[in-house]
């Protein structure tokens, strides 16, 4: 069984820093792990289940503390293992999620990435 990782389908500035994190969550965790996004799965989590995900032991991914993505799961009666938010990993503030076409953000730093990634690993094992 593989772990499933669904990650929030942020817009802006968060959706972006967590593609970056995604990017380099993957360079090393795709072959433990099955990611999907949030907006796939929440309401269809037999794709979960089709893909060998271990479905007693989730890792959630939120892009702010709304924690939108554990509720649409928790929702759908899936159970969390485990809950990453990237605002406990990340110090500065981040603008709230935004049509990506209204303004510009700053490129996430190396250390900011490497944080939510770590905290991501740290919850697949």
């Amino acid at each position: 069984m593989r772990k499933g990782v669904v990650v929030c389908g942020a817009n802006g500035e968060r959706g972006y820093l967590l593609e970056k994190v995604t990017e380099a969550f993957a360079k090393d965790n795709m072959s433990k792990v099955i990611q999907f996004s949030v907006c796939t799965v929440g309401l269809s989590p037999i794709m979960l289940e089709m893909g060998g995900v271990d479905m007693s032991s989730l890792v959630t991914v939120n892009g702010c503390r709304n924690r939108c993505c554990d509720r649409m799961m928790e929702k759908n009666g899936l159970e969390i293992g485990s809950s990453i938010t990237i605002d406990d990993h990340v110090a500065r503030g981040l603008l709230p999620c935004q049509f990506t076409t209204s303004f510009d953000f700053p490129e996430p730093s190396e250390e900011e990435v490497k944080a939510v990634v770590k905290a991501m690993e740290a919850a697949i094992r």
